[in-house]
């Protein structure tokens, strides 16, 4: 699968937030409850377009031929805030190619992320290690991960 990957803009947001929203089944137990909506007004086309305008944000967005297949953010060069990838493009390591690009745009060593209990796995491939248990806030179920250069 061939893709490239380059920096977001405002432009993407609509597609940024379809993406991410396409895929919450994975991360809340229920995306619909009062108990995630503020975690969901962050997932909203208006709040993709200003994460790629703000210093504490470094966004990047993978395109194929079919669009745009996968975003990753870093909120202030060290925490993986979102790393998603359209589920008929997950397994061509996208998500990889995405980490990597941002990690090396990036002068820190140490990252962290609050990894879904379902992409735990693949930044487990990507070298982070869970620091805590599973812990629950705002309706999202997570494991608090760290990576840090060897």
């Amino acid at each position: 699968m061939n893709f490239t990957i380059r920096q977001a803009t405002a432009f993407d947001a609509e597609a940024a937030s379809h993406l991410v929203i396409g895929l919450a089944h994975y991360f809340l137990a229920d995306p619909a409850s009062a108990q995630a909506a503020p975690f969901m007004a962050g997932l909203s086309p208006s709040a993709h377009a200003e994460r790629p305008r703000s210093s504490q944000f470094k966004h990047y967005v993978a395109e194929d031929a079919a669009g745009l297949c996968g975003v990753v953010a870093l909120r202030d060069g060290s925490h993986v805030y979102h790393l998603f990838v359209r589920v008929d493009a997950q397994g061509r390591g996208i998500a990889r190619a995405l980490w990597l690009h941002a990690k090396q745009r990036s002068s820190q060593s140490t990252f962290t992320v609050n990894a879904s209990l379902h992409a735990v796995p693949v930044y487990e491939r990507l070298g982070f290690v869970a620091v805590a248990g599973p812990k629950r806030l705002h309706g999202v179920a997570f494991v608090p991960m760290v990576y840090a250069h060897e």
